[in-house]
């Protein structure tokens, strides 16, 4: 299989950006853009099972890890997180929501901690 070059235009920042990302990653923008374009092929070629679509919402932020691991009969996160990358989505990033949660109940414990 030979591979072959292409020019794309992305704004800086996001370039930039994503070339943060892919370095504390530990991978190469490279792979990252092969991994999702494979995805994309992937998933548009062919139906979504039940099991891709949980992924696909998860990927997207519309399903909680909790729900998808349930619904999956999954162990644990990482076990979800392995499968959602293996179908060539994207990793979710925590909600502004969940992050304010988690920021909230940090401080409670602080202040149990300090009392």
């Amino acid at each position: 299989m030979s591979n072959t070059n292409f020019t794309v235009a992305i704004p800086d920042e996001l370039l930039t950006a994503a070339k943060v990302m892919a370095a504390k990653s530990g991978t190469s923008l490279n792979s990252i853009i092969r991994n999702l374009l494979d995805g994309f092929v992937n998933n548009e070629s062919t139906p979504l099972s039940g099991n891709y679509e949980i992924l696909l919402k998860y990927a997207l932020g519309q399903m909680a890890a909790k729900k998808a691991i349930k619904q999956l009969h999954l162990e644990n996160v990482n076990e979800l997180n392995a499968f959602t990358i293996q179908a060539g989505f994207p990793l979710p990033r925590v909600s502004l929501q969940e992050n304010e949660d988690m920021q909230k109940r940090f401080g409670q414990m602080l202040d149990r901690a300090g009392a």
